[in-house]
């Protein structure tokens, strides 16, 4: 599950503006996010599961810093879709890159992102209780770019 976790955070995590795509959501995702909360199975996740988590966005890379590893990647996001869609793709030294479909949104302030795991379905909405696979990370702002 904590890799499963992983995996879905990176997923979650990530943000791409291509020439000629609205810039609004890639731009407004920029910089560094500190993880407030964690949901899956429709249960907030305790703090230890991620522990001191932080997303820092830069362009379309991004480093997911947990208390005892980081992930990093890049995102594509199509702003053209209600919540917008976001491609995560996680690079690990060694492996193949793992490219997990997302959604994501800002509302009040927060960075909500909500995960599936590669080769599964894009989440339709940030329900963790009727999809249990999903995975959603509430982020708020430590520094814009």
């Amino acid at each position: 599950m904590i890799r499963l976790m992983g995996s879905a955070a990176a997923i979650l995590m990530l943000a791409y503006h291509s020439p000629g795509q609205p810039s609004g959501i890639s731009e407004a995702i920029q910089g560094e996010w500190k993880l407030v909360e964690s949901w899956a199975n429709g249960t907030a996740l305790p703090p230890q599961i991620l522990g001191e988590a932080t997303l820092k966005v830069t362009g379309d890379r991004y480093v997911l810093k947990r208390s005892k590893d980081e992930t990093k990647g890049r995102m594509k996001i199509d702003p053209t879709q209600k919540p917008a869609h976001v491609d995560i793709i996680t690079e690990r030294p060694g492996e193949e890159p793992s490219t997990g479909p997302g959604i994501l949104k800002i509302e009040d302030g927060k960075l909500h992102l909500c995960g599936a795991p590669p080769g599964h379905e894009r989440p339709i909405d940030f329900d963790t209780i009727r999809r249990p696979r999903l995975t959603v990370l509430i982020f708020t702002r430590l520094a814009k770019p």
